[in-house]
């Protein structure tokens, strides 16, 4: 009994102990915690950057249909090319009016989608027909038309066009809408841009053709003397420094313009081919009209002339385009103002080397050449009836001049883009924050 009464003193006595030992604990640990806070809050934290997940686009761009008008304003009516051209993407329009079709046929809003294609028709109607003789803004409007176009065809679904598509570009083909009709329209309006941007080149380009081509005295020197007997002629421009390299300048702004718009190369080779036969047919029709243009001397003139021209297409790798053959009719003028012209084989090598010029230009030139030295004789008769004996066979028109106002038929072959849609950003400066990309 004795013993069982010290065992509960001991038992007592060590839960004291214990009691003791786990309060100190607790204020051991108490004070621990404490002196961590103090010197948690006393250092500075550092900042930790919260990465954003990249969201993978479509390549879409989410438009409300009452947006449209606000979209087509700024976007088409309202934009300045020149600033455009070189700071963007070459067929930024088109790519972005394109992007919101697609946002249209994915939502399978066929009403939304014919609104924006024919508010886009007649936006650049608009333009063209208020700003048609601003080669910048013609050239422009083609060449998004152009890629407007392409972008219908690329991205249609149709197999033939599709082989050219990387299988992402595949995946964004229209899934509910059928465009055929509207590449036909985009096409024919694209035509009338190409019209236009050939008649603000003439424009441009006639005041300059005579006075560069035809009036500008070289060093007579390497040209030879000047006719005798004739009168000086004004030029038909007052700014006598005139010369074919001004010419060369104005061409060279014309394709640095088009290639800067992101224009296909193919457009702009027949646009090269149509400002040459313009060259051509002014100058020429020029020459069959001016007594004072026909001599040895204004043939080598014209013949340096051609050759400079000749040079500016190799430069550009145009030589294949067409337009050297334009100048065919110009070329052969210049030789037969510096070729004998005296015997019947003289006769026969002209016949042979005319081959671009009628018979009527032929006699024509003939009968206005005149000598650059005094004791040079004038062509004879009996040389010019000749002539017309050795031609009378040949199969060609009747008429004296060139058709100066000649527009070749057109064509837009399919041109693929490479741009990613999903990567296409759109500028600030375009204020077409209302549209979101998908």
């Amino acid at each position: 009994m004795e013993q069982q009464q010290k065992q509960d003193k001991t038992i007592r006595k060590l839960k004291k102990q214990l009691k003791l030992y786990m309060k100190k604990v607790e204020d051991l640990e108490a004070n621990a915690r404490q002196t961590i806070s103090s010197s948690e809050t006393s250092m500075p934290v550092r900042p930790v950057h919260i990465a954003r997940k990249e969201k993978e686009f479509q390549g879409m761009l989410e438009f409300k249909e009452d947006d449209t008008g606000h979209l087509l304003k700024n976007l088409v009516v309202d934009l300045k090319p020149r600033g455009v051209a070189v700071s963007f993407t070459p067929g930024l329009p088109a790519f972005i009016i394109f992007m919101c079709l697609r946002y249209a046929d994915s939502v399978n809003d066929d009403r939304r989608l014919s609104t924006l294609l024919n508010s886009t028709i007649s936006s650049i109607k608009g333009v063209i027909k208020r700003k048609g003789n601003d080669f910048e803004v013609v050239s422009f409007w083609l060449a998004n038309t152009c890629r407007l176009m392409h972008c219908l065809k690329q991205y249609s679904g149709d197999e033939v066009f599709m082989v050219h598509n990387t299988a992402k570009q595949n995946e964004q083909c229209l899934a509910n809408f059928e465009l055929t009709e509207y590449h036909q329209l985009f096409g024919d309006l694209a035509i009338q841009i190409y019209r236009q941007i050939i008649k603000s080149m003439e424009n441009i380009l006639l005041p300059l053709i005579i006075p560069c081509m035809l009036e500008h005295e070289a060093e007579q020197g390497v040209l030879g003397s000047k006719p005798t007997g004739l009168r000086k002629r004004s030029p038909s421009c007052p700014d006598e420094a005139l010369t074919v390299e001004v010419l060369l300048q104005r061409l060279s702004f014309f394709h640095t313009t088009m290639s800067q718009h992101g224009m296909d190369s193919d457009i702009i080779k027949q646009v090269v081919k149509q400002q040459f036969y313009i060259i051509s047919a002014v100058t020429l029709n020029n020459l069959l009209l001016r007594k004072d243009m026909c001599s040895w001397g204004k043939g080598l003139q014209i013949r340096y002339n051609v050759w400079q021209l000749d040079e500016w297409l190799s430069e550009r790798e145009l030589s294949g385009c067409g337009a050297k053959e334009t100048l065919e009719p110009l070329i052969q003028a210049a030789q037969l103002l510096q070729i004998k012209k005296n015997t019947e084989a003289d006769a026969k090598a002209i016949c042979s080397m005319c081959s671009s010029l009628t018979t009527a230009q032929i006699v024509k030139i003939l009968t206005l050449y005149t000598p650059v030295i005094e004791f040079e004789e004038r062509v004879s008769n009996t040389f010019i009836i000749t002539i017309k004996n050795l031609l009378k066979d040949r199969a060609e028109s009747s008429n004296l001049m060139m058709d100066a106002k000649k527009i070749f038929s057109v064509t837009f072959p399919f041109t693929p883009s490479s741009v990613a849609l999903e990567t296409i950003q759109i500028p600030a400066s375009l204020n077409l924050g209302f549209l979101i990309r998908v």
